[in-house]
């Protein structure tokens, strides 16, 4: 019977963890650095960017005000995203390709 117990607590723990990362996402936001200077905060959903990078590849529809977003990441020289991540530099390569291809 004790060894069931022991099963369980570093699983309510894990569950505990992952529960703190998932709120942490959904309320951090992303700061984007302008060449001249400035700063724009967005914040969304854990998801938020990964929703925009499928609208930025066209398998998506976005919002006028995720469109809106998505041209501001395209103006954005750097950004500072939770944890660390690179996803807003992936939407900008991604952006910047859609451009130059339907420029040619």
């Amino acid at each position: 019977m004790g060894r069931g117990r022991e099963n369980v607590l570093p699983t309510m723990r894990l569950e505990k963890r992952i529960h703190a990362l998932e709120s942490r996402l959904i309320t951090d936001p992303v700061v984007l650095h302008f060449a001249d200077g400035s700063t724009r905060k967005m914040c969304g959903r854990g998801d938020f960017l990964l929703s925009m990078a499928l609208g930025a590849c066209g398998g998506a529809d976005l919002s006028s005000g995720r469109a809106t977003q998505l041209d501001l990441i395209r103006q954005s020289v750097a950004a500072q995203e939770p944890g660390g991540g690179h996803m807003v530099e992936l939407l900008q390569c991604l952006l910047h390709a859609s451009a130059e291809a339907g420029a040619l």
